[in-house]
């Protein structure tokens, strides 16, 4: 077991796809730089397995995405606002630099440093999309935590 210690957040802006718009993040262990090129195929794969806004269901179009470059392996974790209230996770990895994106199995999943992240979503979601019955999506995609601004990895 290796101690915890923190890692870089960082929000790296609004990414689109399709109708969809979904905040970006990093997560970085140790030094970077992160590997943005060797990232685009597991942000791809993602980015086309959101399902279709949909009004019916409150699906807003509105979700985040994480490139976390772990320790021992690389993540992409998407999510997307459900049913008002809901995030569905979805999970791509690859164990070594070299291997290719594949979906998360049954025992992976997100860990603290992305739990820490979607925390502050949370926050996000709930004051600019629930606090009144006015959804306020610009407020809600400009809304990230000061911790995760900056430009350094």
């Amino acid at each position: 077991m290796q101690p915890y210690s923190p890692r870089a957040i960082r929000f790296r802006g609004v990414r689109t796809h399709g109708s969809w718009k979904l905040k970006l993040y990093s997560v970085l262990y140790g030094a970077g730089p992160l590997d943005w090129a060797g990232f685009e195929p597991g942000l791809q794969a993602a980015a086309s397995a959101l399902p279709q806004p949909d009004d019916d269901r409150r699906r807003a179009g509105l979700g985040l995405l994480i490139a976390h470059q772990g320790r021992t392996a690389d993540y992409v974790v998407l999510g997307w606002w459900d049913r008002e209230n809901e995030l569905p996770l979805r999970v791509w990895v690859r164990h070594v630099r070299s291997e290719a994106w594949r979906p998360a199995m049954d025992d992976e999943s997100i860990c603290v440093w992305d739990l820490e992240l979607l925390w502050a979503e949370r926050q996000a979601w709930v004051t600019t999309m629930m606090a009144t019955s006015e959804m306020n999506e610009v407020a809600y995609l400009e809304c990230v935590d000061p911790r995760f601004r900056g430009d350094e990895d």
